[in-house]
């Protein structure tokens, strides 16, 4: 069970597609930047699901070129998708960042360079929030459901940012 499954069975439920087309519509949608799915691994976890019963794929001919399986999806793979949306809506909630582990190390090193890494550090959440702020005005024509993940992503840059303030002037006062 992945996340990856969860967002193939929904493109897939939107509209039948083929491997190749579901890995520009990720790629286009920009999912791995707020979810654990790469583009390269789409057309394996395809296959993977296809086989399972999942997803059944139909053979269209090509015009301009070869023949290509277009992939919908099965009531097998509908009752499996509103398993997934019931299991990631009802786990708890963790927030993995890989920036914790030079927060957690930075009493071991000096001062001025701890403090070098904290502006480092304030200097990307930054720039992240910006990049988000630029995709969310690039695409401010998607559906809602889309529109919020980049609010909640704003959201959290700006708590990233609130909670950095604090821990920094804490941190030059101990």
């Amino acid at each position: 069970m992945s996340s990856i499954d969860l967002v193939i069975l929904g493109m897939v439920l939107e509209k039948p597609q083929s491997a190749y087309d579901l890995q520009k519509d990720v790629d286009n949608h920009h999912f791995p930047r707020w979810t654990k799915i790469s583009v390269p691994s789409i057309y394996r976890k395809v296959i993977q699901l296809n086989e399972e019963g999942y997803l059944q794929s139909n053979i269209v001919k090509g015009e301009k070129f070869a023949d290509k399986a277009v992939y919908s999806i099965t009531e097998k793979g509908r009752a499996y998708f509103e398993e997934l949306m019931n299991t990631y809506a009802s786990q708890q909630v963790s927030f993995l960042f890989d920036f914790n582990v030079v927060i957690t190390n930075l009493n071991k090193i000096n001062r001025e360079k701890a403090l070098d890494l904290v502006k480092k550090l304030r200097n990307s959440i930054t720039a992240s929030a910006k990049t988000n702020d630029e995709y969310a005005a690039a695409y401010a024509d998607i559906p809602l459901v889309g529109r919020t993940i980049f609010e909640q992503q704003r959201m959290l840059y700006h708590a990233l940012l609130e909670w950095l303030d604090t821990f920094e002037s804490q941190f030059k006062e101990e």
